[in-house]
């Protein structure tokens, strides 16, 4: 039986109070000055490129809604984080026509709706007729946007109907104007009656597996792709996603899409490409397939004593050579499908997952015995799965979080015993398992993809209530789950990764996330 923690360590360091006046005297003479309205230099268009707030969901929404523009066959560019979230232009005679689109991860709120507004307003007043339409999309709105969303749609929904007699809707524009200045939007009228829009509903875009579902969905109604089966088209999402990332920015032609969706969809049952990774920890061996890259490690780990690497050791020269290989599969190659071969520690699982995580568009597929099919973790998440989650108290000036994963069994007292030996001051502990424990708890790559997904919400939801200032990890489950469960280690602090040594644990490897 594997067993592994983990440790999330400070995210900051406290910067001596004197610099800080010294950097602030500095940045006093090198005021930087205002970007003009409409650049794509200015902080409302790089925003996303630099901090990338909320991309996950908006590379979501590009993805998924990339068969619908393909449908159109005007779709000419895509320009993610141009001017602003989302740039769509489409082909015509005589001109071309453009659409900008704003993507919300939550409910939007009078204020919020105002501010986008605002923004929509200065694009259009700084690139005047550049752009045909403008869109605001997210999960919902709130109660005070609903009747201006309803009262527009209503209007445009009868305005092509009363086309030849427009005077028919002078009430309805009177009413829609008392909406817009009940709402204080009485600014912005004309602008909204002739080019904004509202798409409201996206909320499955929240998860992987849901956008996959509807990306799949979209995709086999194109015509190049209506005869195709869901195995076939399900690795175009992780291709389309990074290839969007990748390139934020930057223009991406319909003809790029094109080849990528071709080169990423299976062809009849003709394999899917990738690259195999041999890492060779407690034994050196071959596998059943030739590898494209390889890192040995076994001079570092005794499988007879369970010894593994030093923490200096894993830091120092494993974890580079990890990101190194990174940097050049990357380079190298196209395919994000990694066929990952070693019979390997708990702790490399976890760093190689972390290291090609899901929201770089990496796919892992593991031999995980005794299971006859090999886990991908791009498997569409058995649902529902309902995590079992127990939450206790920890000493009451911990400010540190103890999570502690019982996939094949209950590690509760091991773990707890291991922290009493420690100087760690745990705020809470929270122990997650599967809905069931034990050797089969995991059944495939579909309960592994569930598990994962479950509990980076888990993990999220702690962080953002209790707000620790460390969180340290125990794993006790199979090789493949820890790779797919490292890839969903992203945006969470510093982390510290524990090998089990029989009766407790000692430091391994410290990711950053």
């Amino acid at each position: 039986m594997k067993r592994l923690a983990a440790d999330f360590g400070d995210a900051y360091s406290v910067t001596n109070w004197a610099n800080r006046r010294t950097m602030a005297s500095k940045r006093k003479s090198t005021k930087r000055r205002p970007s003009r309205p409409g650049s794509l230099l200015s902080p409302e268009s790089t925003g996303g490129i630099v901090a990338g707030v909320g991309m996950d969901f908006q590379l979501r929404y590009a993805a998924c809604h990339l068969p619908l523009w393909l449908n159109q066959g005007e779709f000419h560019q895509l320009l993610f984080e141009g001017t602003g979230d989302i740039d769509v232009r489409f082909s015509g005679e005589p001109t071309s026509s453009r659409k900008h689109i704003q993507v919300k991860d939550h409910e939007v709120t009078l204020s919020e709706l105002k501010s986008v507004l605002e923004q929509f307003w200065r694009i259009e007043t700084s690139m005047p007729g550049v752009y045909q339409s403008f869109t605001l999309a997210s999960p919902s709105l709130a109660a005070a946007c609903r009747p201006v969303e309803a009262a527009l749609a209503r209007f445009r929904g009868a305005k092509p109907f009363y086309d030849d007699v427009p005077q028919a809707l002078s009430a309805t524009e009177h009413d829609l104007a008392a909406r817009l200045d009940r709402a204080k939007l009485q600014k912005y009228a004309d602008f909204l009656r002739s080019k904004v829009s509202f798409e409201i509903g996206h909320g499955d875009l929240r998860h992987d597996d849901r956008a996959v579902d509807l990306f799949i969905a979209r995709l086999l109604e194109h015509p190049d792709f209506a005869d195709k089966v869901r195995a076939m088209v399900a690795p175009a999402f992780a291709e389309v996603i990074r290839a969007i990332s990748a390139r934020r920015g930057v223009v991406i032609d319909r003809s790029e899409f094109e080849q990528i969706l071709q080169a990423s969809v299976r062809t009849g049952g003709a394999e899917s490409p990738g690259v195999t990774v041999w890492i060779q920890n407690w034994t050196n061996e071959s596998f059943d397939r030739p590898a494209d890259y390889v890192l040995d490690w076994s001079s570092h780990f005794d499988r007879s004593t369970r010894h593994v690497p030093s923490a200096e050791t894993w830091n120092d020269k494993l974890l580079p050579e990890l990101h190194a290989l990174q940097k050049k599969i990357s380079s190298d190659r196209r395919e994000r499908l990694i066929r990952f071969r070693g019979k390997c520690a708990l702790t490399t699982g976890f760093a190689v997952g972390a290291t090609f995580p899901t929201v770089g568009g990496w796919v892992f597929e593991v031999p995980q015995p005794p299971s006859p099919e090999h886990w991908r973790s791009d498997a569409v998440a058995t649902t529902p799965y309902q995590l079992q989650t127990e939450i206790l108290d920890g000493v009451s000036d911990g400010g540190e979080l103890v999570l502690a994963l019982n996939i094949k069994g209950d590690g509760r007292e091991d773990v707890r015993r291991y922290v009493a030996t420690t100087n760690i001051r745990p705020k809470l502990y929270a122990f997650v398992a599967p809905p069931a424990q034990g050797a089969q708890a995991i059944r495939g790559s579909e309960d592994a993809c569930a598990f994962a997904l479950g509990l980076r919400n888990v993990l999220g939801e702690l962080l953002k209530k209790h707000r620790p200032t460390r969180t340290h990890i125990f794993f006790f489950g199979p090789l493949a789950l820890s790779i797919f469960v490292g890839q969903q280690l992203t945006s969470v602090g510093a982390v510290q990764l524990y090998e089990y040594q029989d009766p407790g644990y000692i430091p391994s490897c410290a990711l950053r996330t």
